[in-house]
């Protein structure tokens, strides 16, 4: 197996890190402790056992493991050992998953912190669709790819919609019951909001998925939704105080920890822009699949992308990190005059030093069968407004699968 996990601790607290170090090794689960290059280490790691003390509060390299994992995806394990400050480090213990050791390792919180690593360990994998350029259909693609995911491969999926546009909401559900789970505080609004009436508890994450397969005898294979909220235009704006985005930071990277535990994959539908809400989906994901319409400015956008991707993970990133899919061709305006537009944009990504790499063969094909049309009536099974289910174009289906099926293997679920 891989690294299981990164211990994160302070110099006081290395007696305990080890200890929980070679039980997890006793198990099976390989941890670091410590390294050369922390970063990579960390990277390496499906998930960061950080051990809360005032030691690890006071010290630095602790705190920037810490930052480092969080931008980058990682899950995280509070094991706390002791009184600690609610600010900074002891922040991580308003996770739903944190281990209470203040009385010491014993057997039972050792026990309990070897199923958490496992658990993580074994997690599905979290991809953002995301393309700052806007246009480039990521929201109907999400649906569409990721149905095929779960119909022709038994991917379990959970959809989370961070775009306050919330078009794959509207995709998927009639507005009567979008207004209800929002009436219910069920929405990805109250994940984000941390007190009040409106705020959802940590503990409820996990209930808030709705589910989009209605089939019956599924079983684990589910295919559901956190449904999205305009209200989450609150969070694209400067209006929200810093302790209100840290507070909602570390509410969504709790909610999406708990559904990477339930299902295969968790799929994160993002605005097309810069914004708060980029932050908070880049920093939870494995892998961004960037979505790119036939036209002369697509490498711009996936440019902005990268740059956009290296300043919130703080580090240099990896052509391998991305998928590139091409959305829309074969649509024959696109080569009058003898000028092949689809051709053109592919050539002008494959010769791209960074995201050439990241660019898959397959291709979606222009066709009405794909469209963010708002439902406004009740659909009894509302994967049936995927192209998978409707009758459609057999290399549409074709095509999504293959899309499907190379960006499992990228994301490495």
């Amino acid at each position: 197996m891989a690294v299981a996990a990164y211990l994160s601790y302070g110099a006081a607290d290395s007696a305990a890190a080890q200890d929980i170090a070679r039980e997890l090794e006793a198990h099976g689960l390989p941890a670091t402790l410590a390294a050369v290059d922390r970063a990579q280490a960390i990277l390496d790691a499906r998930c960061l056992v950080a051990l809360v003390s005032p030691a690890a509060d006071a010290d630095e390299t602790a705190r920037r493991d810490l930052a480092f994992a969080i931008a980058n995806g990682k899950s995280v394990i509070p094991v706390h050992l002791a009184e600690t400050p609610t600010e900074g480090f002891g922040r991580v213990l308003e996770q739903h998953n944190r281990v209470d050791a203040r009385n010491g390792l014993s057997n039972p919180v050792l026990t309990n912190i070897v199923e958490q690593v496992r658990t993580f360990a074994n997690a599905g994998r979290t991809i953002a669709m995301l393309n700052i350029k806007g246009g480039v259909g990521k929201t109907v693609l999400a649906a569409n790819v990721f149905a095929a995911a779960h119909l022709e491969l038994g991917k379990s999926v959970c959809f989370v919609d961070l775009d306050p546009q919330h078009n794959l909401s509207q995709y998927f559900l009639p507005p009567e019951e979008r207004n209800r789970v929002r009436a219910d505080a069920m929405t990805i609004y109250s994940v984000f909001i941390a007190k009040g009436p409106l705020s959802t508890p940590r503990e409820g994450f996990t209930r808030m998925p709705v589910q989009l397969n209605r089939t019956r005898g599924l079983g684990k294979q589910r295919f559901d939704l956190v449904v999205g909220d305009e209200r989450l235009f609150e969070f694209t704006l400067d209006g929200r105080t810093e302790r209100e985005r840290a507070d909602a930071m570390s509410r969504f990277h709790d909610l999406i920890a708990g559904l990477r535990a339930k299902y295969d994959l968790v799929v994160i539908d993002v605005n097309p822009c810069a914004t708060f809400l980029t932050r908070c989906a880049v920093t939870a994901s494995d892998h961004i699949v960037a979505p790119v319409r036939p036209e002369k400015y697509s490498l711009t956008g996936l440019n902005m992308l990268e740059q956009v991707t290296r300043e919130i993970r703080q580090r240099a990133v990896k052509s391998s990190e991305f998928t590139v899919l091409l959305n829309g061709v074969a649509d024959r305006p696109r080569t009058r005059n003898g000028y092949d537009v689809d051709q053109a944009t592919r050539e002008e990504i494959e010769a791209a030093p960074f995201f050439g790499a990241a660019l898959i063969e397959p291709a979606i094909p222009y066709t009405t069968h794909l469209r963010t049309t708002p439902i406004d009536k009740y659909v009894v099974n509302p994967i049936s407004l995927t192209a998978m289910k409707q009758f459609a174009q057999r290399m549409l289906k074709e095509s999504l699968a293959s899309a499907a099926i190379d960006i499992i293997k990228r994301a490495g679920a």
